[in-house]
């Protein structure tokens, strides 16, 4: 097919095709196979094993793409490679993929031998942060890593190390979680591992500082969600000598008494004033403050809109209790008011708390931001928390691009190679294609690209008693949107 017009046209082909034998979709997996050439992820995953690295890492890879590209049973895998090109590509024509060769590759990273835990994950992590840093680049001087967990359902029979009732959204079903820490710049993965479903988030920060420490970088800073803050944890970072950028709970009474401590027009000054986007500004102010155990930069800031809405909001509901007459509808609203209101002798059984509707007043549209690096300013320290979307925007892309829930996995050691080295590479690899969209400047989504790429097919025809391969849908448009990703090399 050729492009005129803007439109695809058949032009007679040159050569003399005696068969079509099949047609394939490869869009998707040109994209990943370059980026895992790019990012040099296969000689990051075979070091570890020296003479059998490449049959390890092949099979690792394999698991990866399939998370991308719909996640097939294992047993189904092999039918997948065999009659699409990564065959050709990986150079793994005349190797047997059953399933027996995919649950070896995992083993071979984590396991028991002799009632002895062995795992190469972090190895290996640390060899594709290295893969990623000669490309990308190293993070600047002042290293921002996002630190977050989720939690995935476990399809299994009996609890295991990992798989066990407790925490999240999940709680009451056998779950897992997976942590991961990301760069700020490239939002590339740093560190990833397996939690186990009974552990609340704030009990895995242990975890993941000894994993840093071991990492040789210097002057990191921890971003957390309010959820991994605590004394405890702070201490923990700061006795490791990391640094913790946050958000402050307003369930800490530390927290509420520094968030009040200024009047409105204390803070609402023009030069106080920090664009957040093209017409909406929020106030800041900042000081030196100690704050859950650690002298930290603080800093106050209002947003004037959710200020407004937020009293706005109160007082209709204040409003409707005191004018309610049904007991029901009463009991509701006390409950979502508390701690304004309180119970009290009387007609209606309870008083509206003065105090409190001065402190809920002097919050309203406020929030507070901390960080035990007090040479940051109020803005970077503001800019980077709001950052901390992209790891959840990370999240969402594992759990629906990258198939990453349910684990179907059974024994221990292979649950951590499938999160900690599996999950890790396909994460990586969104990583990539999200970097080369930035590096590009080009104006579409991932997933408005992974659309264009779904439509490009390759059809495998015979001429001669050989092989010929074409590619369909490749016009010019679909070029220039490509060619970041040079896959237009792996054109047969």
């Amino acid at each position: 097919m050729i492009e005129k017009d803007g439109k695809e046209i058949l032009q007679p082909s040159p050569l003399k095709i005696d068969d079509v034998v099949r047609a394939y979709p490869v869009g998707k997996l040109a994209i990943f196979w370059k980026l895992i050439q790019k990012l040099n992820i296969q000689k990051a995953v075979s070091r570890p094993f020296g003479e059998n690295g490449k049959k390890i890492s092949n099979g690792i890879i394999i698991l990866a793409l399939n998370q991308l590209s719909g996640r097939k049973p294992l047993t189904k895998l092999e039918p997948w490679i065999k009659e699409g090109p990564l065959e050709r590509w990986m150079s793994i024509k005349d190797t047997k993929l059953n399933k027996d060769y995919f649950l070896t590759a995992l083993d071979r990273i984590s396991g028991d031998y002799d009632e002895i835990h062995f795992s190469h994950a972090n190895s290996i992590q640390k060899n594709l942060t290295k893969g990623w840093r000669k490309v990308v680049g190293k993070e600047p001087e002042r290293y921002l890593f996002f630190h977050d967990i989720t939690r995935i359902l476990w399809n299994g029979g009996k609890k295991n190390k990992y798989a066990e009732n407790g925490h999240g959204k999940l709680n009451g079903r056998l779950h897992m979680g997976f942590g991961l820490v990301v760069s700020k710049d490239n939002y590339m993965p740093i560190l990833g591992y397996p939690v186990r479903g009974s552990h609340h988030d704030t009990t895995t920060v242990k975890e993941t500082i000894n994993n840093l420490k071991g990492s040789g970088m210097k002057n990191i800073t921890l971003v957390w969600d309010r959820g991994f803050v605590s004394k405890k944890n702070v201490d923990l970072a700061r006795k490791s000598d990391l640094h913790v950028l946050s958000a402050g709970v307003k369930s800490n009474s530390d927290v509420i008494d520094l968030i009040s401590r200024y009047n409105d027009h204390e803070i609402e000054q023009r030069n106080n004033i920090m664009r957040m986007s093209k017409d909406k500004g929020i106030y800041v102010k900042d000081d030196i403050e100690e704050l859950y155990g650690q002298e930290c930069k603080v800093v106050v800031a209002i947003d004037p809109q959710k200020k407004d809405h937020s009293r706005v909001s109160r007082d209709l509901l204040l409003h409707t209790l005191e004018t309610e007459k049904d007991k029901k509808k009463i009991a509701s609203l006390k409950k979502g008011l508390k701690p304004l209101v309180i119970p009290s002798r009387g007609r209606r059984g309870y008083t509206i708390d003065i105090v409190e509707e001065e402190i809920a007043r002097r919050c309203d549209g406020r929030s507070l931001f901390f960080c035990t690096d007090k040479k940051m300013s109020a803005e970077e320290i503001v800019r980077t928390y709001f950052q901390k979307d992209i790891v959840e925007k990370a999240f969402r892309h594992l759990k629906g691009n990258a198939c990453l829930s349910p684990v179907r996995y059974q024994l221990p050691g292979r649950i951590e190679s499938y999160l900690s080295v599996v999950n890790f590479i396909a994460y990586e690899i969104i990583a990539g294609v999200l970097w080369k969209l930035r590096q590009n400047d080009t104006k579409v989504s991932y997933d408005e690209l992974m659309t264009e790429a779904d439509k490009i097919y390759e059809v495998q025809m015979t001429s001669k008693g050989q092989n010929v391969y074409r590619w369909t849908h490749m016009t010019k448009s679909v070029e220039n949107l490509l060619k970041p990703y040079s896959i237009t090399d792996l054109q047969a």
